[in-house]
């Protein structure tokens, strides 16, 4: 019985070694041989140059060992060209060489080179003259050329791309560096105080071209409205208020009669409208009350009554309004007599 089961054992074994074994082989990743190296052989007499690539495709995630095998007899001297200008779609990041055998034991020198791919339409590595010199007796020299090497581009992505594809993550917010935050806020605020320089002296020469085309009285009657408008007896700045008051009406004078009031003492002033003819009694009378006043408050510290004020106030502006009409009758006056 034992040895009946053994003869059965033997003959199931092999049986089940072959039914098994091709998908033993299939499903193994170690079974599956590795992708050969491209290969191109140029020779010439006793002279053979192999040029080899691993990998024999370009892939852009990885270099190419470009090896350049010459074979030949110990009487003869090859030269290669340099291959920096004969590359398209590789950089040399790398070269050295080395001494090795064939499969026939014979000794032959490799020239590697590491190539890096680009980016580029095609990956090629052209024709290169190959010079040899035959240093036994007798001396001989030659040369030929190999046949152009093209490298085949590997597919970046097998098959469509899926159907899915989204972001990761949602984008993030990154903050400015507060070197770049300093240099636009103060971009900024020079730019406004640009504008508000700009917007200013617009208003000043359109305040000077507007006052020089106003008459003497309109120009005074303007600087009065300016004057109140700052309510500076409100604000119990008396001095400060008959000063400025003091000077709207002298500036009046000048433009309007030609007599440099503002730089005038009050006697001064009083002595040159009095010769004046453009000027009456009456007016100087009240000129000289005016002015009186003004320099008790400025230089006297003296302080008018609130009745006192809106007189003086009032006397400047019926100067101002009513000094034409007195010119002109002053000049009547002048021709009747």
């Amino acid at each position: 019985m034992r040895r009946q089961c053994k003869i059965l054992f033997n003959l199931i074994l092999p049986l089940a070694l072959v039914c098994f074994a091709p998908a033993c082989r299939q499903n193994n990743p170690a079974a599956a041989t590795a992708a050969a190296p491209l290969t191109e052989k140029n020779s010439s007499g006793p002279i053979e140059l192999t040029i080899i690539a691993d990998p024999a495709q370009v892939h852009l995630d990885r270099d190419i060992l470009l090896t350049l095998r010459v074979s030949a007899p110990s009487n003869l001297e090859v030269r290669l060209p340099p291959l920096e200008n004969r590359l398209k779609g590789f950089v040399i990041n790398g070269a050295f060489t080395r001494d090795a055998v064939d499969a026939g034991n014979k000794p032959v020198k490799e020239h590697c080179f590491r190539l890096t791919p680009t980016l580029a339409d095609e990956y090629r590595l052209a024709p290169m003259p190959v010079t040899w010199i035959n240093r036994g007796p007798p001396p001989s020299e030659g040369w030929f050329a190999t046949r152009p090497v093209i490298f085949q581009s590997a597919d970046i992505m097998k098959g469509p791309p899926g159907a899915t594809i989204h972001d990761i993550t949602d984008p993030v917010w990154i903050y400015p560096a507060f070197k770049t935050v300093a240099l636009w806020t103060l971009s900024v605020i020079g730019a406004a105080g640009a504008f508000y320089l700009l917007w200013w002296l617009s208003r000043r020469i359109h305040k000077a071209i507007k006052l020089r085309r106003m008459s003497p009285r309109e120009r005074a009657l303007y600087e009065l409205n300016e004057l109140l408008a700052q309510d500076l007896v409100a604000k119990q700045k008396i001095k400060e208020f008959y000063l400025e008051l003091t000077m709207i009406v002298r500036r009046y004078i000048e433009r309007a009669h030609a007599i440099r009031a503002p730089e005038q003492t009050t006697e001064e002033f009083l002595v040159a409208v009095t010769r004046n003819p453009d000027f009456t009694r009456e007016v100087v009378a009240k000129l000289k009350i005016f002015l009186q006043t003004s320099d008790l408050v400025k230089f006297a510290a003296y302080q008018p009554e609130r009745e006192i004020i809106e007189q003086t106030l009032a006397t400047a502006h019926d100067y101002i309004e009513t000094d034409e009409n007195a010119k002109q009758e002053a000049k009547e006056d002048q021709i009747r007599h």
